[in-house]
């Protein structure tokens, strides 16, 4: 696994499209040993905090507003959001152009 986790993933426990997602990310890090800070927004203050850090890059990508699943590159500074195709997922964190 990498050293240091550049990728996170807000979600909400009950969230349906967010445990859809769960599997991908879980693929995502053994595929490509890199650790997905995972954190959940719904009844956690703290991880709700950290979401509104990101939240200037995540509100685009989710069509305004914060939404979960999120996910936020710190990286190349992108994010996207809604439930994906692994291979979306997959290509969005392996991106290294900075925007």
């Amino acid at each position: 696994m990498s050293a240091e986790p550049y990728l996170y993933h807000f979600y909400g426990r009950e969230c349906p499209w967010c445990i859809k997602m769960h599997p991908l990310v879980d693929r995502l890090e053994h595929e490509l040993r890199i650790k997905v800070v995972q954190l959940e927004v719904w009844h956690n203050e703290e991880n709700k905090k950290k979401l509104a850090e990101f939240a200037d890059k995540i509100r685009p990508a989710c069509g305004g507003r914060l939404a979960v699943p999120a996910f936020y590159n710190t990286k190349t500074g992108s994010a996207i959001c809604g439930a994906l195709d692994y291979e979306t997922l997959k290509e969005w964190a392996t991106e290294t152009n900075l925007r």
